[in-house]
């Protein structure tokens, strides 16, 4: 096999698809030639898939077989993104549940199809190449599967794993639309158990960091305007811990959108982080829950 298509059956469990192949320049006689002599194998119910001689069989394969097969744009999800991920307390997975923000659902067979209306790209990732959810997507996805103690202990038992972040686990809870969060309500009691001071309607306010940490009776709070001196250079931290050299600093299109701003804010950043410092990017979209989510995850670390 030619380089290029070696590579690419490494990254795809040993598996290509027809338009794959055309595009690498096989014509149909050869691809033909292949299956004859046994070099490609045709994956069983996956049309335009195949698997190459000697790939093992695994169930990672049999993802990505029904993955290619869709065509559409999907990502594996559901329960078998919670088998993927190694959820604790969930069942095996009925099938294979493949999720799109396509008008057109996947229809194959042993394939559960899923149509969402919000996939962005922050929800999606790869798990030994395999695209698939979040473990934050997932678990929201999820929500209603399984009964509410086990469902929280399920969630403890992945943030113990540092796989499940309580602040990106808000933000994606409240950028899902009500429809793509099932049964909402044991998510809800999850967060509000492990995020005192959460607001289950969602906070959509303008942002305001001090009267959000202020109103869940959040101790210690930052300081505002904190001065640093690092490296010869003078900053102002916009909401600092010093204690723990944590701060979060608001990005406004005006000020950080300017020619320049880019560069001027990675040297800053790159000073400060040598120096120590984290800092947690927050805009007028970042709510209230999610404000507080990150200061409870700085002193819980």
């Amino acid at each position: 096999m030619e380089a290029d298509l070696d590579r690419l059956g490494g990254r795809q469990q040993g598996l290509f698809t027809y338009r794959q192949l055309r595009a690498a320049g096989w014509g149909r006689d050869r691809i033909r030639h292949a299956c004859d002599s046994g070099v490609l194998i045709p994956y069983p119910g996956r049309p335009g898939v195949y698997r190459i001689r000697g790939a093992p069989v695994t169930r990672d394969q049999a993802w990505m077989a029904a993955v290619l097969a869709a065509r559409t744009d999907v990502v594996l999800a559901s329960l078998s993104a919670a088998g993927s991920w190694s959820f604790p307390y969930f069942r095996a997975d009925e099938g294979i549940h493949l999720l799109t923000s396509s008008p057109v659902q996947p229809r194959l067979p042993g394939v559960v199809g899923h149509r969402t209306l919000w996939l962005p790209s922050g929800d999606r990732t790869r798990r030994r190449f395999v695209p698939i959810t979040t473990v934050e997507r997932t678990y929201i996805d999820v929500c209603g599967r399984l009964d509410y103690t086990e469902f929280q202990l399920a969630g403890e038992e992945l943030m113990r794993r540092r796989m499940l972040v309580l602040p990106r686990l808000v933000r994606c809870y409240e950028h899902t639309p009500v429809s793509g969060r099932r049964n909402s309500a044991p998510m809800k009691l999850f967060l509000a158990k492990h995020l005192p001071g959460f607001d289950p309607g969602g906070s959509d306010e303008e942002l305001d960091v001090m009267r959000a940490l202020v109103r869940a009776d959040f101790q210690p709070l930052p300081r505002q305007q904190f001065r640093v001196a690092v490296e010869g250079h003078q900053y102002r931290l916009d909401y600092a811990w010093p204690e723990v050299k944590q701060a979060l600093e608001y990005l406004g299109a005006k000020v950080h959108g300017q020619p320049g701003a880019v560069h001027r804010d990675s040297e800053r950043t790159r000073r400060l982080k040598r120096a120590g410092w984290d800092l947690w990017p927050v805009t007028s979209e970042t709510t209230a829950n999610e404000i507080l989510a990150i200061a409870r995850f700085i002193f819980d670390l």
